[in-house]
């Protein structure tokens, strides 16, 4: 294994909910960990000879001393129950460099941005509020948060410091269940309508939480004529994955990678993945979910021809800038050539 890998341990762990606790993380080798809020890391664990591999968002601000993680646990979730009975302060975590683009980069300008999230969904987006308020600007954001009960609102006290803190730039709307209180695409298109008061064509829209509630949100903007280049939709805690099959035929092809300042050159096996093809010939690309779905994997096509069988997670404007995801992405000509860095 020649990836960047991270040895963190665990300072602190803190209980946010009987099923949900945070942990605060430090690099042992004392230097800085340089991310951008909204990112996740990637935690490497061996469990009975098997390397698995989970995403979880950072739930801190590159302001902030320590990373932390907010881990929620899940329904038959190996590695969810193990982190919240097993691991303690001390103990050592690996995993990759942070990655992500579930990021927040144009704040300054006047205008609204809309932050949905469902659940544990807040985690990245509790990551982007902390960074964001804490720099001058003269967006407005508004936080509209669904979950079950008021019992199940994660980092409530300190979103509420952080409306009382900003009022004029910070807003949040929260949706019980409990309260017959749900979010449906009715209920999308008058809140944003209510809440946008700049032009709705410059408004922009992030999303987190299970895919059904974001595929929903998402058609709901997408009806009312909001341009989907506007919405950013991130998955979070990906438990179970298996690996995208398609129906579609990809013949054998030639590649060339750049990755870490060498050039492989790789052939790609009849419907191989370029990730598939990488690891097989040792060339130990980042990745997690191998699913198209969390982003760790994603590289620039400099040249050539690429076709995903699944992609949930980049928008028509990166695949226009040449992003890619190489864990579904097939070669469909021999002058692909790809890079990761840039």
């Amino acid at each position: 294994m020649n990836e960047d890998i991270l040895k963190l341990k665990i300072e602190r762990i803190k209980w946010e909910t009987p099923d949900t606790a945070s942990f605060y993380l430090s690099n042992t080798t004392g230097k800085p960990i340089h991310y951008k809020a909204g990112q996740f890391i990637t935690l490497i664990f061996n469990h009975h000879n098997e390397e698995i591999r989970r995403s979880y968002s950072l739930s801190s601000s590159p302001d902030e001393d320590l990373l932390s993680i907010t881990v929620k646990r899940i329904t038959n979730g190996e590695i969810s129950r193990f982190m919240l009975a097993k691991e303690h302060p001390g103990d050592i975590l690996t995993a990759l460099t942070p990655a992500g683009r579930f990021t927040i980069t144009n704040f300054e300008p006047e205008k609204d941005i809309l932050l949905f999230a469902g659940g544990s969904g807040i985690t990245p987006i509790f990551s982007q509020l902390k960074y964001i308020l804490n720099r001058p600007g003269k967006s407005r954001i508004t936080l509209i948060y669904s979950n079950q009960d008021a019992k199940s609102i994660l980092f409530k006290d300190e979103l509420i410091e952080l409306a009382a803190k900003y009022p004029d730039r910070f807003t949040i709307i929260n949706l019980l269940s409990s309260e017959a209180n749900r979010l449906n695409t009715d209920r999308v298109e008058k809140l944003t309508r209510q809440i946008v008061q700049h032009e709705l064509g410059k408004a922009e829209f992030y999303l987190c939480g299970p895919f059904p509630y974001m595929r929903m949100i998402r058609f709901a903007l997408v009806y009312m004529g909001i341009n989907p280049n506007q919405i950013r939709r991130e998955n979070f805690v990906l438990e179970t994955v298996s690996v995208t099959s398609s129906i579609i035929n990809f013949p054998p092809r030639n590649i060339r990678i750049k990755f870490k300042n060498e050039v492989h050159d790789l052939a790609v096996g009849e419907n191989q993945s370029i990730l598939q093809a990488a690891l097989q010939n040792n060339v130990a690309l980042p990745y997690s979910c191998r699913n198209g779905v969390c982003s760790t994997c994603t590289a620039k096509c400099a040249s050539g021809k690429i076709e995903m069988v699944k992609n949930d997670v980049l928008t028509d404007a990166d695949i226009a800038e040449g992003w890619i995801l190489t864990c579904t992405g097939h070669p469909i000509s021999d002058d692909v050539v790809i890079s990761f860095g840039e």
